[in-house]
């Protein structure tokens, strides 16, 4: 028998077998998260042990998210860890992220008060590690006609060109601006910056008839519309 035509034998393979039998009855909800990373890394890792790896991934991010979270360097240097796992890890998040989003049909959305904007915007910074800047187009009731990413910068700060901030909003008439970017490792409180900005397209928009209704700031499941609090609401008369 030749070497290409031997079998080789997986010393795991029962394992694997029982683990995905596991889900195919139970699904995620009947599944610890360390069982769940494990079946994961088992497309990455096709013959090694990788429910040891799984235990230290969790231990060394403090949880499932917190492994989904953790950047591609630091994945790669947890041991038993390469690059193939590494980044099929760093996947997820926006995997996630892009399916949240597939599931909103734009053209059914109204976006009219603070609560609205912050449940549609919340699903495209799920997994975000840098700041993230929206353009939210609306009509004159409120309804989305657009979102624009305009721009994405580091994990603390992000610029944003005024010129093509303004072309955006007119290429897509809009009525209505809201603008939204995220904290990643901070909190929901707008900086000098944040609040310097603001003022300045307010005026741009406001100088062609197009109102700036709103910006908002996202830290995790955190955020703060600054339309909502008194001392900002002349930013958006």
């Amino acid at each position: 028998m030749t070497e290409k035509n031997k079998k080789v034998n997986n010393p795991h393979q029962n394992h694997r077998m029982r683990v995905r039998e596991t889900f195919r009855k139970a699904g995620v909800d009947g599944m610890p998260d360390h069982n769940l990373l494990e079946l994961l890394l088992f497309y990455s890792i096709p013959r090694k042990d990788t429910n040891e790896l799984a235990h230290r991934l969790i231990e060394t991010f403090g949880s499932l998210n917190g492994v989904f979270d953790a950047p591609y360097e630091r994945l790669a240097e947890v041991e038993g860890m390469g690059e193939s796992s590494a980044l099929l890890l760093s996947l997820v998040p926006g995997i996630c992220r892009r399916y949240i989003e597939g599931m909103t049909d734009k053209k059914k959305v109204n976006l009219s008060t603070p609560e609205s904007v912050s449940d549609y915007l919340a699903k495209k910074y799920y997994g975000c590690k840098t700041e993230v800047f929206y353009m939210l187009c609306l009509d004159a009731v409120g309804n989305l006609i657009n979102c624009c990413k305009l721009s994405e910068g580091t994990t603390g700060t992000v610029v944003v060109d005024k010129r093509i901030m303004l072309e955006t909003a007119l290429r897509n008439n809009a009525d209505k601006i809201i603008f939204a970017h995220n904290h990643p490792n901070g909190i929901a409180v707008p900086s000098r910056d944040d609040l310097e900005m603001t003022y300045e397209f307010s005026t741009v928009l406001s100088a062609v008839g197009i109102r700036l209704a709103d910006h908002l700031i996202f830290a995790g499941d955190d955020y703060l519309s600054l339309a909502s609090v008194e001392k900002f609401k002349t930013f958006f008369i």
